[in-house]
């Protein structure tokens, strides 16, 4: 019988080493009414700096929200489900690129990280 464990508070340094052992996570922005908008996503971290890239085009839904409110989060979860970090801040947007599929880097700066993780044995 599995014991009723509650969730472990992860620190800094284990949910930036989180953020840097995975790809995958699901960028939050904000829609006009407040509603979040999520987006699937490929990002990297860089954990001296505490920022996150991601790539995109700026065609994107996501691009025109942090236009409007630069507020955003990031959400990340481990393979199994058990874990996830989260980080906050403000994104900024790069210059759009000349080329034909008009791409432009998503830059997170993360102010506050947060997470859990379940340890079920």
């Amino acid at each position: 019988m599995t014991k009723n464990v509650p969730p472990r508070p992860l620190d800094d340094a284990t949910l930036s080493d989180f953020l840097a052992e995975h790809t995958f996570g699901v960028l939050a922005t904000l829609k006009r009414d407040g509603r979040p908008h999520l987006s699937t996503v490929v990002y990297t971290w860089d954990p001296d700096t505490r920022e996150i890239r991601i790539s995109t085009t700026e065609d994107r839904l996501k691009v025109k929200q942090i236009r409007t409110n630069p507020h955003v989060s990031l959400h990340v979860s481990s393979a199994d489900n058990w874990s996830f970090a989260v980080a906050e801040g403000k994104a900024e947007l790069s210059a759009v690129a000349r080329t034909p599929e008009r791409r432009l880097d998503i830059t997170l700066r993360a102010e506050r990280l947060y997470g859990t993780a379940l340890d079920i044995a």
